[in-house]
């Protein structure tokens, strides 16, 4: 799709449904549409749930009055806006009855970010969303394993759409003297815990005296880490928002480790770290070998002794440091990994999509082209 489509003309208006939380998923999504030209609204499943501790249970069991209130609330809103497209980012809150009403209303687009058919599927969370997938127009996925199982869960159109930086946010800082005392470190990682490669290369790291940090949960990390390695490790709360592009920012070496739960080849780190000028040590993947010339534009592991062998030749090389991440922030910048590119694919990817839909639904002679007609 040439870059000079003017897409307003083709796709006029998208109304995103939310079901995540963050403000690089759907918010993000919703600036970068409105600014290429679509009139995006915002449809918020979270502020349909009950207040409190009974929303975190509906939200964690997709079940109560809030539960049928966005479904309720949704079709009628859907009726209302008549949008070109509906994006259901997510999709758990939705189930098989509503996605059959707006099926017939609106060409609905899905996203998901996570795993739905991993090792740790949750099943609670995706009893309505698994059955739904047949009444998806098109859909969406974060990585190339979960093409095969889109398309044998019965989704007609499927294609990877890869993670991003936001320039609003991901840009390199120059951090003030007390921004510095506080940020400053030789290596850190920004995450979950899991029981893979991360344990042990942050093991590794604090058993030689790496001042290396770590921006997570409690609860999770400190049951994982030997008594003696969770001493030696500085570990932080989570980080968000402008004080994670600090933490990234404030560090020489910043780790990227790929979550097994969710079969990862690559995150969304590998953009937002490069984005912020800092060189990335991320795990070694074919999609990373893809997206950067390895000792070039970044660097890459494959065990905890490369990890750690590779930490002390950078700590102890600035220049080559600095070269690397340099390199990688060029990449990153000039080669397409931003939210506008990504929505500039969605968008044609949409178009495309509905396109066929509209010329097979003609193709038919049925009554079904009068609707998907006013999709073009």
């Amino acid at each position: 799709m040439s870059p000079d489509i003017n897409f307003e003309k083709l796709v006029r208006s998208v109304l995103i449904v939310r079901g995540a939380f963050g403000e690089m998923y759907e918010p993000a999504w919703h600036r970068a549409l409105n600014e290429l030209g679509i009139n995006c609204n915002f449809f918020d499943c979270h502020a349909m749930t009950l207040p409190g501790v009974l929303g975190r249970v509906e939200r964690r069991i997709i079940a109560g009055p809030g539960i049928r209130r966005i479904r309720r609330n949704l079709i009628q809103t859907v009726k209302q806006e008549k949008p070109d497209v509906t994006l259901i980012y997510q999709g758990h809150y939705c189930d098989r009855e509503t996605l059959e009403q707006l099926h017939s209303i609106t060409f609905v687009a899905g996203y998901h970010n996570d795993d739905p058919f991993g090792q740790k599927q949750n099943m609670l969370r995706y009893r309505h969303f698994l059955p739904s997938l047949p009444l998806y127009h098109g859909f969406h996925v974060y990585r190339q394993c979960n093409l095969q199982d889109m398309i044998s869960a019965g989704v007609p159109k499927v294609k990877v759409l890869m993670s991003y930086y936001l320039p609003w946010l991901d840009y390199p800082r120059k951090l003030s003297f007390d921004e510095l005392s506080r940020w400053n470190c030789d290596v850190m990682f920004a995450g979950h815990c899991e029981n893979d490669m991360r344990l042990e290369c942050i093991i590794k790291l604090a058993c030689n005296s790496v001042y290396a940090r770590i921006y997570g949960d409690k609860r999770y990390w400190k049951p994982a880490l030997p008594k003696d390695v969770f001493a030696e490790v500085k570990l932080f709360p989570v980080v968000l928002g402008d004080n994670y592009r600090k933490a990234i920012c404030g560090t020489k070496i910043a780790l990227s480790f790929f979550s097994k739960w969710n079969r990862d080849q690559y995150t969304r780190r590998v953009f937002e770290i490069p984005a912020c000028g800092t060189f990335l040590l991320s795990e070694r993947s074919p999609v990373m070998q893809e997206l950067f010339a390895e000792g070039v534009e970044a660097e890459f592991f494959s065990s905890a002794d490369e990890c750690f062998d590779k930490v002390m030749f950078y700590l102890k090389n600035d220049a080559a440091r600095r070269k690397i991440a340099k390199a990688g922030y060029l990449r990153v910048t000039t080669s397409g990994h931003d939210i506008y590119s990504r929505m500039k694919q969605w968008l044609a990817d949409i178009l495309f999509w509905r396109k066929e839909l509209v010329a097979g639904a003609e193709g038919t002679h049925d009554d079904s082209h009068t609707v998907l007609g006013s999709m073009i």
